[in-house]
């Protein structure tokens, strides 16, 4: 009961003095490591998506696979964690902005700064993916130009065997992440009153105290996704869980001194699982020893369920011990991470298309193609941010304040008009 007591005199002493030090708090308790989580996320996103290309086996819009499977194993490290990474931190922002508008206005405004550039990608951005892919199954016989009037104007017999998205021929692709981004966003909002009230806070503060009471509560659920989902349903739920427990948990200070008071055990657990996971990788994965035999599918399947767990709180723990301090090259650096999130895998895609397609010796094998895309598509990423970086109208398709800090949704005006362009997106993904 020592934790219940400690936070109640707490949370009776932020009461009282709630509005004077409103603005003070969140300054001094700001968590710099958001920062470079963010940063990390995005890096590791981009060098995932890379090998995704070049990887045997595993589904990709464009395929150009490599002879071996040593990159399966490489990819194998990040591939549990690498979007729980996005949708925790993703919570713990929502929580503080949470702390900063009302309900009605948060939902508008988290609607137009999601939906907007989501609108821009699907429309713009995505399509050259479908390009590629097509391109590479032999089913669309036009140039690049020809594809585009065809997906635009006269869509003819071209993309019957293309399922619809969000609207026929339109589809999101890597962009599920702000579709299910804005769907949980806006549940979070609307019960953030419950969540947000003294009673929550003070068992979110207990359950985060202690980490025997830490792990289950991301185990179970997580654990239940995997037992119980299939497809898509999959990550869908998981990025649910793990945003709703970043948003509840992310600004408990009791939540990330457990986190860094077990340190050394969490990075000890989360290199034990990642071995796990290499090994039974090779002999149950490889082998099929999982279609046949239930108990060693169990046994993979908690290996996997861990490996999306523990590495995450061990990045948590390392980032909140090492990395919370203000750096300013990481808050430079962060305005362009939503920008490129957006651009990347089509970046990536065209690299690939035009490397394969490619005449030159220096490319002439899919391991020369795919050093040349871990180059070349950073660079080819940097310059396409920058230049969205010079034009308050492309920062704004994409999801950036305005040039000198500008906020774009600071009037009604603004917001009403941004919300009558989503309106079309809005209606198809309700």
């Amino acid at each position: 009961m020592a934790v219940f007591d400690s936070y109640l005199l707490h949370l009776n002493h932020t009461n009282t003095r709630k509005n004077m030090n409103n603005t003070a708090s969140q300054n001094t308790n700001r968590l710099h490591c958001l920062d470079w989580l963010r940063v990390i996320a995005i890096g590791v996103l981009l060098m995932y998506h890379i090998g995704m290309v070049y990887v045997p086996d595993w589904g990709y819009h464009y395929k150009n696979p490599l002879a071996s499977d040593w990159i399966k194993s490489l990819m194998l490290l990040t591939s549990p964690w690498r979007m729980g990474l996005l949708w925790l931190v993703s919570g713990i922002a929502l929580a503080y902005m949470c702390g900063s508008y009302n309900v009605i206005r948060l939902v508008v405004r988290r609607t137009n700064q999601i939906l907007l550039p989501l609108l821009v990608g699907v429309l713009f951005i995505v399509p050259v993916q479908l390009f590629a892919q097509m391109k590479q199954a032999g089913d669309m016989p036009l140039n690049f130009i020809g594809f585009v009037h065809a997906f635009f104007v006269q869509p003819k017999g071209y993309f019957v065997n293309y399922s619809s998205g969000i609207w026929p021929r339109f589809d999101v692709n890597h962009l599920w992440y702000l579709r299910s981004l804005w769907r949980f966003s806006i549940i979070l909002i609307l019960l953030s009153p419950i969540l947000n009230s003294n009673l929550a806070k003070m068992i979110g503060h207990f359950l985060a105290a202690r980490l025997r009471y830490l792990l289950p509560l991301f185990v179970i659920p997580i654990a239940m996704i995997e037992l119980l989902m299939e497809g898509e349903s999959v990550r869908e739920y998981y990025g649910f869980i793990v945003l709703l427990l970043g948003f509840y948990l992310g600004l408990h200070e009791a939540f990330w001194q457990t986190l860094t008071k077990h340190v050394k055990l969490l990075c000890i657990l989360s290199l034990v699982a990642m071995m796990a996971l290499q090994i039974g990788f090779i002999e149950i994965w490889q082998t099929g020893l999982d279609q046949t035999n239930t108990l060693w599918n169990a046994l993979i399947q908690c290996i996997y369920v861990s490996n999306k767990i523990l590495p995450l709180l061990a990045i948590l723990a390392l980032s909140y011990q090492f990395l919370n301090k203000p750096n300013k090259l990481i808050k430079q650096l962060n305005p362009y991470v939503f920008p490129l999130y957006i651009l990347h895998q089509s970046v990536i895609i065209i690299i690939a298309y035009v490397a394969s397609n490619s005449h030159l010796i220096l490319l002439r094998s899919a391991e020369y193609q795919l050093w040349f895309s871990l180059v070349v598509t950073p660079l080819i990423c940097a310059l396409l941010v920058m230049l969205i970086a010079r034009f308050n109208a492309f920062r704004l398709c994409f999801g950036m304040r305005l040039k000198k800090n500008k906020d774009p949704y600071s009037s009604w005006q603004a917001n009403f008009a941004v919300s009558v362009i989503c309106t079309p997106m809005i209606y198809c993904l309700i």
